[in-house]
């Protein structure tokens, strides 16, 4: 029996907050703490095109003393790097580290459906092997005696 490789789809959050382009980053600030969130989908209508995160609001706002009213699609990460609900973890793992992100977006026939954050590889790590989960079934049930 041969377990199929995990999809970004099998550890994806499907419940992605967003924000319209319009909005602003004391809005941002708002939505995350209301969300209790570290990021947020920029959205245009329900086209995704860029992402904001904790980060973004410490160093492009704070840091730049800009003002709470600025609009969230100026200090964005754009553009937006995606990948699809179908792809590896593998994948999902070198598009993340080749582009420096900890969190990626997923889409599903240009459709925002979910995002996967680096803490969602920890999940999939610490879940046990097919293998390890037969040992662990088998030694729950001793065998009988040899002697018939």
């Amino acid at each position: 029996m041969c377990k199929m490789m995990p999809t970004v789809k099998d550890f994806m959050t499907t419940n992605v907050i967003t924000i319209d382009v319009q909005g602003t980053v004391l809005d941002a600030a708002k939505l995350m703490h209301q969300q209790d969130v570290g990021d947020l989908v920029v959205t245009e209508g329900k086209v995704p095109k860029g992402i904001v995160t904790e980060r973004d609001l410490v160093r492009r706002v704070m840091a730049n003393k800009k003002p709470l009213d600025t609009k969230v699609s100026e200090v964005m990460s754009d553009p937006l790097i995606t990948i699809d609900e179908e792809s590896s973890l593998r994948d999902a793992a070198r598009k993340m580290v080749k582009f420096r992100i900890r969190r990626l977006p997923v889409m599903k026939k240009n459709v925002l459906v979910g995002i996967i954050v680096a803490s969602d590889f920890a999940k999939h790590l610490s879940k046990k092997t097919f293998s390890e989960e037969v040992l662990a079934a088998m030694s729950r049930y001793p065998f009988a005696d040899a002697k018939r």
